[in-house]
C-alpha cells in the first residue's frame, strides 16, 4: 500500500470511528467487495449487483457536485464521495455504508436524517479532495482534517427531525421558473433525500410521489417558458416507464438518467458560446414576463449593451429580442392552454401580449394553429 492509499485509508477509519458507519476507499472496495455488506448480503448475485450500483452511484456523483446518496433494494443507504479533480476516477472516491435513513424495525445499523447524510457525503468529499489537492497532508492539512472529523461527528450526532416540507417543493418550483440551475439541482437533492426517508421501503408509494414531483417540476418549468410540449412529452414518458420498473435499484438509476435529460433541456444552450449571458437574460425574461420587458431593462440585467445583447441573440439563438420574448411568452401560454381553465383573453394578458388578436397572431405563427385549436387538441386527446 503506497503513503498516499494510507492517508486516504486513514480517513475512511476516521470517519467510521466518529460515525460508526463502514468507510473504504473505491479502490478498496474494486479490488475487495466484500469489505462492505448489507442486508441482501446473502443473495448470490449480491457482489455484482453491489458493484453496478456503486458504479451507477459514482457516476450520478460526477453530475451532481461530486456527491451521491443512495439506497440499495434492501432499504440500505450507502454515500459517495469525488475529490474534485477526480470526478471519474474510483482511485480516489470513497464509499460509506450501510446506514439508515430512518429505523427499519430492529435493524441495527446508524441511523441518519437525510441532511444528516447529506453532510457526511459532502464531508467525505471535502476530505478526499484535500488529500487530491495536497497528495500527502502536511501536518497543517492534518489540522484541516481533525476540524473537518470534527465537524461531521457534531453533524451526525446531533438529533434533527426531518420531514418531506411541501415550502420546499414550491422553493423548487420558483427555483426553476428563474433558471436558478446549481441552486434547483441543490434543492432537489434535498428532496429526494427527504423523500426516501418519508416512504421507506415503500416502492408504490416511492414510484407515486416520483411522478408527482416530476409533474411539479414539468409545471414549473413550462411556467418558466421551457418549450411546453418538450416538457410535457417528457412528463408523459416518464410516467410510463415509472410503472414498469420494478425495484429500488432501477427506480434510483432510471431517475438519475431522467431528471439529468430535465435539467439540460431545461438550463442548457449547449451550442452557445454567450451561454450564461443568455441564461441571465432568460431568467429574467421568464420571470417578469407578464410584464412589458424591455430590451434596455434585460441589457442592463445582464451589463451589456442594448446593441450587443441583440447581436449575441441573432448570432446564437436566431431571433430578435422580441421574437425570443415572445416565444418565451406563447411556451408559458402553452401551460395555460393545457390546464383549459383561463379565457384566452385572460392567457394572453397573463403572459404579456397587449390584446387577444396579436396573442393569436404569434402563437399560430410559432405553433402553427392557433390557440384555441390548440387547446382542443390537448383538452381532447
Amino acid at each position: 500500500m503506497t503513503d498516499w492509499q494510507k492517508q486516504l485509508r486513514h480517513i475512511c477509519d476516521n470517519i467510521t470511528a466518529l460515525t460508526g458507519i463502514p468507510c473504504v476507499a473505491a479502490w478498496e472496495y474494486q479490488r475487495n467487495p466484500a469489505v462492505l455488506s448489507c442486508l441482501c448480503a446473502q443473495d448470490d448475485v449480491y457482489h455484482a449487483e453491489k458493484q453496478h450500483l456503486h458504479q451507477h452511484a459514482l457516476e450520478q456523483a460526477a453530475h451532481q457536485q461530486g456527491i451521491y446518496v443512495y439506497r440499495c433494494s434492501c432499504g440500505c443507504a450507502f454515500a459517495v464521495a469525488l475529490p474534485k479533480r477526480a470526478e471519474n476516477s474510483w482511485m480516489s472516491s470513497l464509499i460509506a455504508g450501510p446506514f439508515l435513513i430512518e429505523q427499519h424495525g430492529d435493524i441495527q445499523l446508524p441511523v441518519l436524517t437525510p441532511k444528516q447524510a447529506q453532510a457526511l457525503a459532502e464531508t467525505m468529499r471535502l476530505l478526499c479532495s484535500e488529500l487530491e489537492n495536497s497528495n500527502m497532508m502536511s501536518s497543517q492539512d492534518s489540522n484541516i482534517q481533525e476540524e473537518m472529523l470534527q465537524e461531521m461527528y457534531l453533524t451526525v450526532h446531533k438529533e434533527n427531525k426531518s420531514f418531506y416540507s411541501l415550502k420546499e417543493e414550491r422553493k423548487l418550483q420558483q427555483l426553476i421558473r428563474t433558471g436558478s440551475k446549481q441552486e434547483a439541482q441543490q434543492q432537489l437533492n434535498h428532496l429526494l433525500l427527504d423523500l426516501y426517508a418519508m416512504v421507506g421501503t415503500d416502492l408504490a408509494l416511492l414510484k407515486q410521489r416520483i411522478g408527482e414531483l416530476i409533474t411539479l417540476m414539468s409545471r414549473a418549468a413550462a411556467d418558466g417558458g421551457a418549450d411546453a410540449s418538450a416538457v410535457f412529452a417528457l412528463c408523459d414518458r416518464s410516467a410510463r416507464e415509472l410503472e414498469y420498473l420494478a425495484d429500488f435499484d432501477t427506480v434510483d438509476a432510471w431517475l438519475g438518467a431522467m431528471l439529468h435529460t430535465f435539467f439540460d433541456m431545461l438550463f442548457d444552450f449547449p451550442d452557445a458560446p454567450h451561454q450564461t449571458i443568455i441564461q441571465q437574460a432568460a431568467a429574467y425574461i421568464k420571470e417578469h414576463l407578464s410584464e412589458k420587458v424591455s430590451l434596455e431593462q434585460v441589457a442592463n440585467e445582464v451589463h451589456l449593451s442594448k446593441s450587443y445583447l441583440c447581436r449575441i441573440l441573432k448570432e446564437e439563438l436566431g431571433c430578435t429580442f422580441t421574437e425570443y420574448t415572445n416565444k418565451l411568452r406563447v411556451e408559458k401560454s402553452k401551460l395555460y392552454l393545457h390546464c383549459g381553465e383561463m379565457s384566452l383573453s385572460e392567457i394572453a394578458c397573463a403572459v404579456g401580449f397587449d390584446d387577444q388578436s396579436y396573442f393569436t397572431r404569434v402563437f399560430r405563427r410559432q405553433v402553427g394553429v392557433p390557440p384555441g385549436k390548440y387547446r382542443a387538441g390537448k383538452t381532447s386527446a
